[in-house]
């Protein structure tokens, strides 16, 4: 008889962008391989989600989050993902409304706002080379930056009709770029610090309602640009509006991401 190991999680999203949380801060829930991370967020075989989020124990902070992309494999920071952790830690008690905690990408800072908002701050903005590249057999100049994971931007007036997995699945696969690969993000400049984003998210391999990091990625380009100033109004392919804002620090440029989270369920699933 096949025995399973019943885990405990809550499905979460933030703007569309949906997560399987896991609360392992008394390191009982046996560990995950990468098939059984990519199986539980299959959308066929599954939960279903666009990445996984683990709480541990951290022995300076109330927790430590880590993130697992669709593909079962680790990623250093996901935005929204902090966001909706934030949201599950407060509605346990864990924390109170303004806190701190850890993730593979550092140190951040959360306040929980009313009616679900959260406001967190993510990991500086590390700009690097312009990069030129060949999109629909026209030179595109580039913007290459990291928000705790790399991020190309990309300005385009055809924000909706551009091929964002064509393109983004491509550009995400360049040699250059490997081996860990680059979420790609699209983005129209509407006015008035306002932009539109589609992101290609890399280990979920396909567009994604919302990116937390994408959406500080590409204000941070627009801000760097002189075509923003902060707070920046963001508006994902799920049609919500997230808040950046930015701040700056000893040369460095800090984002910070507010938006809306929900609890959308709770559950027990069985792994082998």
């Amino acid at each position: 008889m096949i025995k399973f190991k019943k885990v405990d999680f809550t499905k979460m999203e933030g703007a569309g962008n949906d997560f399987i949380l896991i609360d392992n801060r008394k390191g009982n829930i046996p560990l995950l391989s990468k098939k059984i991370k990519k199986n539980l967020c299959s959308r066929k075989k599954g939960i279903g989600a666009d990445g996984i989020l683990i709480l541990e124990s951290d022995s300076e902070f109330p927790f430590k989050m880590r993130y697992f992309n669709a593909d079962g494999g680790e990623a250093e920071m996901c935005g929204n993902g902090a966001r909706c952790v934030s949201l599950y830690a407060f509605s346990k008690g864990i924390v109170r409304r303004k806190f701190t905690f850890r993730s593979k990408s550092g140190i951040h800072r959360v306040e929980i706002l009313r009616n679900n908002s959260v406001k967190v701050e993510l990991p500086r903005c590390e700009f690097k080379k312009r990069i030129r590249l060949t999109i629909e057999g026209k030179p595109c100049n580039c913007d290459y930056l990291f928000v705790g994971v790399p991020h190309i931007v990309i300005f385009t007036e055809e924000i909706k009709t551009i091929n964002v997995i064509k393109i983004g699945k491509r550009i995400r696969n360049l040699k250059r770029f490997s081996p860990e690969g680059t979420n790609v993000n699209f983005v129209r400049n509407e006015g008035n610090s306002r932009l539109t984003i589609r992101t290609y998210e890399r280990g979920v391999e396909n567009e994604t309602l919302a990116c937390g990091t994408g959406i500080a990625a590409v204000s941070a380009v627009a801000y760097e640009k002189d075509m923003v100033s902060s707070p920046v109004y963001v508006r994902a392919a799920s049609h919500e509006i997230l808040t950046v804002f930015l701040e700056k620090a000893n040369g460095n440029l800090i984002p910070y991401l507010l938006g809306k989270a929900h609890i959308v369920f709770s559950g027990t699933v069985g792994v082998l």
